[in-house]
């Protein structure tokens, strides 16, 4: 309990929410997020046609650039600021994700991705300052300017699965269009970093992102250009097998290998200054556990111009661990995983259970026990609309050599499962948080 210091007075306990209120606000809080992707995925569905991809003169016109186009509510403009390599995977999704969003009703048909309705915002009088970090990169700060931030939430294309959803308790709240908000941005540390390409200078959030960490972490900064050597494979199938195995085999750098060196540019320069304390650390784990895969059974269809995709039919991989005296395997075959678990030792059923030495997630016990059996609430059929989703993992050639994408594999897994949706389901699956979240207290 906390300390109360001499002269205060405690407060008293506030009222707790029931389960029930838990719940809806879990879903309200959802539906809001939910409803603030889907209006910028919209707004990207005519990214492509608009999009001049001609960078700025310099690193401060990137970045005012980019704060212009917010300002307009000009997103094409927003997204030309940024290297093309890394906006290019997103937009290739974004556009149809928007579309199966409107279906679902989660947004209005008549969204404007060029001036979305009940938001604005405002950037004036900017101010930067530039930090050079090598040969064609730079920090670009935000050193002074104002926002003026005005949402209205009741003229935003929210679609009736999400005012539908809202309790009635807060739809008042909700859609009570507050005053417009400013601030001074003086004084802050937003920066991003700046790259030259081509002559033009283009904003990178991987940049940013790996600048940030690898910055505060004190490893400082790579050698550009002079990373990870990209390896690829000869064929999208053999690219995402190969993946796994550097994977499971915690091999950092040939992981790293195995992504396209465009998307992850970023990655490729700076993950070298990690790779020794890597390997000493979590690389060594791999001499005391190791996997092997046996099998990886496939299929490939075309997802796009120089796309695959690569759906994992079934697998089979065994794993051991001398220091744990333990052994077994897992495998897939398209619908059940089958494990089996050999602990001659006892280490495992040592950390407080017994472990069953065999599982097969189609067993009648075990669907009962992932299903209403844990909660006492029934279970949608999550396995089930996973499995029927035509999900995979994406390949891209670059140069001859094909690698896995992390950006389109993760885009078209959203579109993927969005399609196999209805509007009844989706709201099938809200009814069931809310219900969770009502029962919480009995789960705890």
């Amino acid at each position: 309990m906390g300390h109360i210091e001499a002269g205060q007075i405690a407060a008293p306990m506030p009222e707790q929410p029931t389960g029930n209120d838990r719940g809806r606000k879990l879903v309200l809080g959802g539906l809001i997020l939910l409803a603030v992707i889907a209006i910028a995925a919209v707004a990207f569905a005519t990214m492509n046609a608009g999009r001049s991809n001609d960078g700025a003169e310099s690193p401060e016109a990137a970045m005012q650039k980019f704060f212009d186009g917010l300002s307009a509510e000009d997103l094409v403009a927003s997204v030309d600021a940024f290297l093309p390599s890394e906006a290019d995977p997103v937009i290739d999704y974004t556009g149809s994700i928007g579309t199966e969003l409107k279906r679902l009703d989660v947004l209005t048909d008549d969204v404007n991705p060029q001036a979305i309705s009940g938001l604005s915002l405002e950037f004036t009088d900017l101010t930067f300052r530039t930090e050079p970090i090598a040969e064609g990169f730079v920090r670009v700060y935000l050193t002074d300017g104002d926002v003026l931030f005005d949402v209205d939430p009741a003229e935003l294309p929210l679609g009736n699965l999400i005012l539908d959803n809202i309790p009635p308790e807060s739809r008042e709240e909700f859609l009570t269009d507050p005053p417009p908000e400013s601030d001074s941005l003086a004084g802050e540390d937003f920066y991003m970093v700046a790259v030259e390409e081509d002559g033009a200078w283009y904003l990178s959030l991987w940049y940013t992102a790996m600048d940030a960490i690898f910055t505060e972490t004190g490893y400082g900064t790579p050698s550009f250009g002079n990373g990870v050597t990209p390896i690829g494979a000869n064929s999208a199938e053999a690219a995402v097998e190969a993946a796994f195995r550097e994977l499971l085999s915690l091999d950092l750098e040939g992981l790293i290998g195995m992504l396209p060196p465009t998307e992850m540019r970023a990655l490729y320069d700076y993950m070298p200054l990690v790779m020794a304390d890597y390997n000493e650390t979590v690389g060594a784990f791999g001499s005391f556990v190791t996997i092997d895969l046996n099998s990886l059974g496939t299929s490939v269809t075309d997802a796009g111009d120089n796309t695959k995709r690569v759906k994992i039919e079934s697998f089979d991989l065994a794993f051991s661990s001398f220091f744990l005296e333990i052994d077994g395997a897992i495998s897939f075959d398209g619908a059940c995983f089958d494990i089996t678990i050999n602990d001659a030792s006892g280490t495992l059923s040592g950390f407080g259970a017994p472990i069953p030495d065999h599982i097969n997630t189609c067993d009648s016990e075990i669907a009962d026990a992932l299903g209403s059996g844990l909660t006492g609430i029934e279970t949608p059929d999550f396995l089930g609309d996973l499995g029927a989703a035509d999900t995979g993992i994406l390949a891209v050639e670059e140069d001859g050599r094909w690698y896995v994408s992390p950006t389109e594999t993760l885009g078209d897994a959203v579109l993927q499962g969005l399609k196999i949706w209805d509007k009844e389901t989706l709201q099938e699956y809200i009814e069931w948080i809310v219900e969770v979240g009502s029962g919480s207290d009995s789960l705890l």
